[in-house]
C-alpha cells in the first residue's frame, strides 16, 4: 500500500528538522574538563613526574648486580713455560729412576682465547642511595603540587573566556531591547514628520541612534569571535560547537573564602623542594662512610687458561675513600647554600602571595561596590527613560532629549553587565589567590 502524499510530506519534514537540529552547546564544567585534558602545562607536569619516577627507579637499580661479558683474544711472542735445569749429579739410584732430570712444562700457550663473565653488586652505599631516594620522593611531591597551580590557571582562563561570552550575550540582549524601543521611535518620528510635528533633523537623530546600535553590534560580534577562538584554543572544541553558548551573567559568590595563602600550591611545592634539598645535603655525608660490594668472575672458555688461573671466584670488598681532595666537604657546603636559597625563596614567595591576596580582596570589595552602584544607576536610568518617553509622546521635550535618555539607559545596562563580569573575575582571582579554586566554585 502506497503512503498518502500528505503523510510522506510530514515524514520528510520531520526528518529534515531533526537533521537540522543544533547540538546542545557544552556547559562551563564540560569545557573546563576538556581544557584540563588538553592543557600542555599539565601534560608537561605529568612528564616531569615520570622523570622523577625514573630517577627513583635508577637509584633502586643501583643495588642490582652489574654483569659483563668480556671475550678476548691475545697473541704472545712465545709460549710461557717453566724449565727445571739438569742436575749435576744422580739424585736417585738408576734402578729406581734413570732420568731425565731436565724438566720443561708449558704454562700458557702463545695464542690465548678467553671468555669471562664478571659480576659486581653494591651491598651498602654508605646511606647515600636511601637518602637520595627520600630527596627524590619530596621532589616528586613538589612537582605534583605545582600541577594544582597549573590546574587553577586553566580553570581561571576558561571561566574568564566563558564569562566574556556571557557579557556579550547580556550586551546583545540590551541592544535587542534598545532596537525595539528605537523601532517604535522611528515609526513615531516618521508619523510626526508627515504631520509636521517633527523636522527631518529630528528624524536624522533617530536614524543616527539606529546606526550607533548597529556599530555596537559589529563590535560585539568581533568580541564574540575572539572569545570563541580563546575557548577553542583552551579546550580544542571547534568554534561552531561553541557558537550556541549564551549563558546568563550573574554575580559569583563563593561558599567559603579563606584568608590565608598557606594552601597555595607554590608554597607547598617550595616547602617540599626545601625538604628534598635537605635530604640531598644529608646524602653528602655518605661520602665519609665505606661502601660494601660483592664481586665474582667465571671463565666460560677454559681451554687456554694457564695452570695458575682459577676457573671462577667470588668475594666481598670494602671501598673506603680516606681522602677525596675535599670533594665531599665542598658538596656538603654547596648543599647548605642550596638549602638557604630554598628557604629564602619560600619566604619571599609567601610575602608576594600574601600581598597578592590583599590585592585580590581589595579588588573584590571594589567590584562588589561598583556592581551595587551599577544596579542603582540602571534603576535610575530606567525611570528617566520612562519619563522621557512619556514626555516626548506628549510633546513636552524634543527627540534629542529622548535619545539622550535612551543612550544613558543603554550605557547604564552595559556598565552593569561589565560590572558583574568584573565582579566574577575578581571572585575567581580571590579564590585562586587562596589556592582553593576548583571547578565546583564556578557557577
Amino acid at each position: 500500500m502506497k503512503p498518502k502524499p500528505i503523510f510522506a510530506f510530514l515524514l520528510g519534514l520531520s526528518l529534515s528538522n531533526g537533521s537540522m537540529a543544533q547540538p546542545t552547546p557544552p556547559t562551563r564544567q564540560m569545557l573546563m574538563e576538556q581544557a584540563l585534558n588538553k592543557s600542555y602545562a599539565l601534560a608537561n607536569n605529568t612528564a616531569e613526574q615520570r622523570k622523577v619516577q625514573l630517577e627513583k627507579q635508577a637509584l633502586k637499580n643501583a643495588y642490582l648486580p652489574e654483569l659483563t661479558l668480556n671475550p678476548t683474544y691475545t697473541h704472545l711472542d712465545r709460549d710461557i713455560s717453566i724449565t727445571v735445569p739438569r742436575l749435576p749429579y744422580q739424585p736417585l739410584p738408576k734402578e729406581v729412576y734413570s732420568g731425565p732430570y731436565e724438566f720443561s712444562q708449558q704454562l700458557q700457550p702463545r695464542n690465548i682465547l678467553k671468555a669471562t663473565a664478571q659480576a659486581n653488586m653494591l651491598l651498602f652505599s654508605g646511606t647515600k642511595i636511601p637518602t637520595l631516594y627520600k630527596a627524590l620522593s619530596f621532589k616528586q611531591q613538589a612537582v605534583q603540587a605545582i600541577a594544582d597551580k597549573d590546574r587553577m590557571a586553566v580553570i581561571r582562563d576558561v571561566a574568564l573566556a566563558y564569562d566574556q561570552l556571557a557579557l556579550i550575550a547580556q550586551s546583545e540582549r540590551v541592544l535587542d531591547e534598545a532596537d525595539k524601543r528605537l523601532a517604535e521611535g522611528v515609526r513615531f518620528i516618521n508619523k510626526a514628520v508627515k504631520e509636521g510635528l517633527a523636522t527631518p533633523y529630528d528624524r536624522s537623530k533617530v536614524e543616527l541612534a539606529v546606526q550607533d546600535l548597529a556599530a555596537k553590534r559589529v563590535d560585539l560580534n568581533g568580541k564574540r569571535q575572539l572569545a570563541l577562538a580563546r575557548l577553542t584554543q583552551l579546550t580544542g572544541t571547534p568554534a561552531d560547537q561553541l557558537a550556541g553558548i549564551r549563558p546568563e551573567l550573574t554575580r559569583l559568590v563563593a561558599d567559603t573564602v579563606s584568608s590565608s595563602v598557606e594552601n597555595r600550591p607554590e608554597l607547598k611545592s617550595l616547602a617540599l623542594a626545601s625538604e628534598a634539598t635537605r635530604y640531598r645535603q644529608k646524602a653528602t655525608l655518605a661520602a665519609y662512610l665505606p661502601q660494601v660490594y660483592a664481586f665474582g668472575k667465571n671463565e666460560l672458555y677454559r681451554k687456554d687458561l694457564s695452570a695458575i688461573e682459577p676457573y671462577w671466584y667470588v668475594g666481598v670488598g670494602v671501598r673506603w675513600t680516606l681522602f677525596d681532595r675535599f670533594t665531599a666537604r665542598t658538596e656538603r657546603r654547596t648543599a647548605e647554600q642550596d638549602l638557604l636559597i630554598a628557604q629564602n625563596n619560600l619566604d619571599q614567595t609567601r610575602d608576594l602571595l600574601t600581598l597578592n591576596l590583599q590585592k585580590t580582596q581589595t579588588e573584590l570589595l571594589t567590584a562588589n561596590q561598583l556592581a551595587d552602584v551599577a544596579t542603582q544607576k540602571v534603576t535610575l536610568a530606567r525611570k528617566a527613560l520612562d519619563i522621557a518617553t512619556k514626555q516626548y509622546e506628549q510633546g513636552l521635550i524634543r527627540i534629542t532629549e529622548r535619545l539622550e535618555a535612551e543612550t544613558d539607559y543603554q550605557k547604564a545596562e552595559l556598565d552593569y553587565a561589565q560590572a558583574v563580569a568584573n565582579q566574577r573575575a575578581a571572585q575567581v582571582g580571590q579564590l585562586e589567590a587562596t589556592g582553593t579554586l576548583t571547578i565546583a566554585d564556578i557557577r
